[in-house]
Formats: C-alpha cells, sequence, structure tokens
C-alpha cells in the first residue's frame, strides 16, 4: 500500500455513494486520517447530526461585539422588574389572579383546576434550592487523590454523567475576558482565589483563572407546546425546569465528588452561555435558544468548574439565517412582542429603556446584532395567563422527529438557505403550531386551546421523553 493511513472526508465518501448534490457539496466537514482520530475528536467535542457545522470560540452566527457587552444587572430583567417598563403592570398580576379563578370556575381549556393542579405541583419541590458550593463526599474526605485527566477526557467523562442524569444538551465555555462580561454584576464576584465560596458580602464568589462555564439544557415536551397558550402548557415548562435542575444538581455534586469546583447557579443569560457552547443558535425570539436537534423549546443551567474542559464550539446549522426569511413566531405572538423585521440591528429599540423618571434601568444590553423582542409585553401577557409559549410551539424547528421529512428540512435548511422562505410558507400551509392565536387573539378574549382538553386523553412518555431525546447525535 502506498499510504498506510487512508484520508477520507465525508464529501468523497458521499461523493463515491452518487449523492453529492447542491446541498451536499456546500457542507465543510472534518477529515480524520484513522480511528485515533476520530476517537481523540469525539472525546472532547460531542456529536452533532452531520449537517451541522462548527465555527471558532466565541463567534456564534448571532453577531457580536465584545467591547460592547457589559456585566448586566438580572434585577433589571423584565422578569425581575417589568413594572419599569409597564407602568400598569402591577395591575396586570392583579388581573390574573382574578382570571385564574374564573378560568378554573368556567372549565376553560388548559385553564382548569387540574391543569392549575398539574402545572402547580410537576416542578422542583416548594423551597428547594441548589446551594453554589455543594455538599460531597469528596476525595479528600476519603483520603484518596482527586481525579486526573485530560481536558478531553474529563469532557467526556462529564458530559456522560450529566447525560445519564437527565440533561439532553451539554456544553463548554471557558470564562475569558469577554465570556466573563455575561456574568450578572449582582449577587457574583470575581477573585484571585483558589476555589470558589459563597460569602454575605460578595455573594457567589468565582476564581479568577482557569474557569469554566458549563451550560446544562433540558426541553419542554412537544406535547405540552401542542397546548399553548394555557397553564397546561406551562406545566411543560415547569417539567422542564425540574429535569435540568435535577442534572445540574447532579453534576454539581459529580464535579465536587471528583476534587474540583462544581458551582451551580445563574451566573448570567443562559441562552448565551448554551450557544457558545454550541448547544443552538439565538434567533427572531430574541432571548431564546434554537437547538438544531430539539428546537426552541429548551432550557437552561449554569455549572463553573475549575476541572479542565476541552471547550465546544459555536455552532452554524442555518438557523440564524432561516430566521430572517421566517416569522411565524411574531404572526402569531398574540402580544406582538416579537419583531417582524427582514434583518437583526445592533441598535436598541426604546422599549428596552425603563419609563420610570429618573430610573435608567434597561432590560437588554448592546453588543449584539439581535431582533429586539419586547421582553416586557411578553412577561405582561405571559403572567396575564399563566405563561404563553405560543411562539415556541408556532417554530418551524419545534417538531416531533417521527417523521422523517423534518430531519431532511433541517439538512436543506443548513446548507442551502435558498429554500428557506419556502419551507417557512409550507409550516403554515401544513397547520402546524398553533396558527389560531395572534395579535390580540387569546385566553384574555376568550379564545383557548381546545387541545388541552384532548391532552389528559393521550398516552404520555415517561417526563414527556419524546424519541428525539435519546438519539446519539442529539446535540
Amino acid at each position: 500500500m502506498s499510504k498506510f493511513h487512508s484520508t477520507v472526508s465525508r464529501r468523497d465518501f458521499m461523493k463515491a455513494l452518487g449523492m453529492v448534490g447542491a446541498g451536499a457539496a456546500a457542507l465543510t466537514t472534518p477529515v480524520f486520517h484513522d480511528l485515533d482520530d476520530m476517537a481523540a475528536a469525539d472525546m472532547g467535542n460531542p456529536k452533532k447530526p452531520w449537517f451541522v457545522k462548527e465555527r471558532e470560540l466565541e463567534n456564534p452566527t448571532m453577531e457580536l461585539d465584545w467591547t460592547q457587552i457589559k456585566r448586566f444587572n438580572s434585577k433589571n430583567s423584565a422578569n425581575s422588574s417589568n413594572q419599569f417598563y409597564d407602568t400598569n403592570y402591577p395591575n396586570v398580576v392583579t388581573q390574573a389572579i382574578e382570571s385564574r379563578k374564573k378560568w378554573m370556575l368556567d372549565d376553560s381549556p388548559g385553564c382548569t383546576l387540574k391543569d392549575n393542579a398539574l402545572n402547580d405541583t410537576i416542578g422542583l419541590p416548594t423551597g428547594s434550592s441548589a446551594p453554589w458550593v455543594p455538599s460531597a463526599t469528596t476525595p479528600e474526605k476519603l483520603g484518596v487523590p482527586k481525579y486526573s485527566g485530560t481536558p478531553e477526557d474529563n469532557a467526556r467523562i462529564v458530559r456522560s454523567a450529566l447525560r445519564f442524569a437527565g440533561a439532553a444538551l451539554v456544553g463548554y465555555v471557558p470564562l475569558t475576558s469577554n465570556t466573563k462580561n455575561l456574568v450578572f454584576s449582582n449577587g457574583f464576584t470575581f477573585e484571585d482565589t483558589p476555589t470558589g465560596y459563597s460569602d454575605p458580602k460578595k455573594g457567589s464568589v468565582i476564581p479568577n483563572s482557569g474557569m469554566t462555564v458549563i451550560p446544562v439544557t433540558s426541553v419542554t415536551p412537544i406535547t405540552s407546546l401542542m397546548v399553548t397558550p394555557s397553564v397546561l402548557g406551562h406545566a411543560g415548562n415547569n417539567l422542564q425546569n425540574r429535569l435540568k435542575g435535577q442534572a445540574s444538581s447532579t453534576g454539581s455534586r459529580f464535579l465536587a465528588a471528583l476534587g474540583y469546583d462544581g458551582l451551580n447557579g445563574g451566573i448570567g443569560p443562559a441562552p448565551a452561555f448554551s450557544t457558545l457552547a454550541g448547544g443552538g443558535e439565538i434567533a427572531r425570539t430574541g432571548g431564546g435558544l434554537i437547538s438544531a436537534s430539539y428546537g426552541i423549546g429548551v432550557g437552561t443551567d449554569t455549572l463553573v468548574t475549575n476541572l479542565p474542559l476541552a471547550p465546544t464550539h459555536p455552532i452554524d446549522a442555518g438557523i440564524a439565517k432561516f430566521c430572517c426569511k421566517c416569522a411565524n413566531c411574531a404572526d402569531v405572538c398574540p402580544s406582538s412582542s416579537i419583531p417582524t423585521d427582514p434583518e437583526p440591528t445592533w441598535d436598541l429599540p426604546d422599549y428596552v429603556f425603563s419609563k420610570l423618571p429618573g430610573n435608567t434601568a434597561q432590560f437588554s444590553n448592546p453588543g449584539k446584532k439581535a431582533f429586539w423582542f419586547n421582553a416586557s409585553t411578553c412577561r405582561s401577557y405571559s403572567i396575564s395567563i399563566s405563561r404563553c409559549n405560543t411562539c415556541i410551539a408556532s417554530c418551524v424547528f419545534s417538531k416531533m422527529d417521527s417523521s422523517m421529512i423534518h430531519n431532511t428540512v433541517k439538512t436543506i435548511i443548513a446548507n442551502t438557505p435558498l429554500f428557506d422562505g419556502f419551507f417557512a410558507t409550507m409550516d403554515k400551509a401544513f397547520g402546524y403550531g398553533n396558527q389560531q392565536f395572534k395579535a390580540g387573539i387569546g385566553p384574555p378574549t376568550g379564545t383557548f386551546n381546545e387541545t388541552a382538553v384532548e391532552w389528559w386523553t393521550w398516552e404520555l412518555a415517561p417526563n414527556g421523553a419524546e424519541k428525539r431525546f435519546f438519539a446519539p447525535d442529539a446535540q
């Protein structure tokens, strides 16, 4: 043989099968020289669907200007302080309590007593919380050396542990001079210390160097999205919160049991960290992550550790480009909170700033080229009906994969943007999503999702799990 190692790229392999076409020819994929190369590559980087491309670290498809991104005070978010941005918000909260009672008495679909009972009990138990520094049986307590491995080995075992604990997506983002600016300014302090700790004055303390953020992501069942906007639909969110809470708690204690920091807390905007880790792309819905495998119905917690971990890369699955041609989420948004602009922009709209005299708060930070959704009107409407999620249900990427056509569409979107507008239109034509809802039409005006009545007769999988949750390349 002229060569001991054979160099064959996926494109050459596809060509040999006669399968290279307009979409396949556009692929850029890694070249492996032997099985050792393949094994080493997979150790530090989770397997992804073949059509997903990797990008440089800290360079997601959403354009960023890191010089403009500063640490944000989470107390100024619309979720925490919506009274800054909607002066009628206190009345919205009062009205929501009255509406909830009325809809239960009227047996309104998705808002009945049994729907409320499930929504109130499916999440983490009342009062449960995960400490910043976990309690675990450490190697020091056992009298043995702490675990030691290469960053690639470490990335593999942590991912295996977290997936086993219930996480759908796992990635690794080094804390650098750039990414430190994603950490909330309130409650978190960086310090030259070997390990993290809690302090009454400093809050949660993070070591200045050698730290990695681990986004831990779970999924809202599509069966829950099908009954939005409703209290029952929000039960799927609470289930997702429980699953990610359990996984991140396990991961925190697992890292400590290896002999390393397993700091557990919402240190910053979770979709941002998940995007940088390759979990998906941020697109039209503003702060929502869209996963190539699971769609937009995902939620993320974050862990911070000093265990050396090989970083994972941002991805390009064609999602951000697709959102420029599609506005299905905006069309069905009952509160008109999602913009319909054809392109994202660097400019912050007026509605992100506080309406209170002398109050300088804003619920979004500059430094990203985005579709700036109105988090305030979204929050007010969601509270008025006990949460919404209509946009998530109507996203083209929120589909079960039991039909092969959905995976085929994802593949074409990733490689041939020419068809983006066509697929967005066809998604509506086939009646996907909750298209009966739109601006001014929803539970407050007497329109409920009748599918919520049927939901209680479906044979549901444990924890709402679907076939796509278990795919080996679901990353």
